[in-house]
């Protein structure tokens, strides 16, 4: 029988890194490098700085891959400042540490902010539906202009061609908290997610697949629900909040699916075989 693979999880003491700790563990063999301990059993702990490269190299040896969560996930809970410093110096950070220390893999989580589309910039509405990772980016807020200069910086490691890098772009990721807050966000036409969601285990399958892939050349993929958490038709509401009808250069999903999600998952579909296992009704309240 084949060896585990040695995988660390940065940030995978908080919420999401839960999730991915408890699914990849199955798996791999794996490591929560963070400043608080994990959660699961079985699973060692190391406590290093995002930003310390020598303490990261060091911990970085003989590991196989790196999934990279450690970030301010929410811009209202830090200063601009601080936001920008971890989530993009942290990422270099991290990704010279495992070019140094031979990793051969590292997956990124970005954001589906990164295209600019959130927290309603009135002038920037999406160019057509669905949004696809090819689709222009113009962030306007720190958070989401972290996520396009994370991406960039993933970029520039994978084209040096030590480390294979791949980013995910998580739409918006649901904690069972906000259950009760779903049904009115859904129906809200200014929701400035877009009506995106995402369950903490789909999330956690997007980065088990990415770990899987065979294919290791640098590439970005939205993990989301295949609807959104609007009951209304998606189109109708998009109508609503911008004033026109978009482009859509997939009519066959609304077709489909009237209330199917903004942002595109095809590509994680056929690439990574991902599949969400979570829709809105899946959602109870507590």
């Amino acid at each position: 029988m084949s060896e585990k693979r040695k995988v660390v999880v940065t940030g995978g003491s908080g919420r999401l890194g839960t999730y991915v700790v408890d699914r990849l563990k199955k798996k791999f063999d794996v490591t929560v490098l963070d400043i608080a301990p994990p959660k699961a059993a079985g699973v060692r702990h190391l406590n290093v700085d995002i930003l310390n490269l020598a303490g990261l190299t060091e911990a970085f040896n003989g590991i196989d891959a790196i999934v990279h969560l450690a970030a301010v996930p929410n811009p209202r809970t830090s200063t601009p400042q601080a936001c920008f410093t971890v989530n993009t110096q942290g990422t270099w950070t991290m990704l010279q540490a495992a070019e140094d220390a031979g990793v051969k893999r590292a997956i990124v989580a970005s954001s589906d902010a990164a295209t600019g589309l959130h927290y309603n910039p009135t002038n920037w509405p999406p160019q057509y539906l669905p949004v696809d990772e090819g689709h222009p980016m113009r962030p306007s807020e720190v958070y989401s202009l972290t996520k396009e200069i994370t991406e960039s910086i993933c970029r520039c490691f994978a084209v040096r061609g030590k480390l294979e890098v791949l980013a995910i772009r998580p739409a918006h990721i649901v904690f069972e908290p906000e259950y009760p807050e779903l049904v009115a966000r859904g129906a809200d036409v200014q929701n400035y997610h877009l009506w995106g969601h995402v369950a903490p285990q789909d999330v956690a399958q997007g980065f088990e697949r990415a770990l899987e892939l065979k294919d290791g050349s640098y590439d970005c993929f939205f993990i989301g629900g295949q609807d959104g958490l609007n009951e209304r038709p998606t189109l109708e509401l998009f109508k609503d909040r911008f004033g026109f009808e978009p482009a859509v250069r997939k009519p066959e999903i609304y077709a489909a699916l009237p209330n199917a999600g903004i942002f595109d998952i095809s590509h994680s579909r056929e690439k990574l075989g991902y599949e969400p296992e979570f829709t809105r009704r899946d959602y109870k309240k507590s």
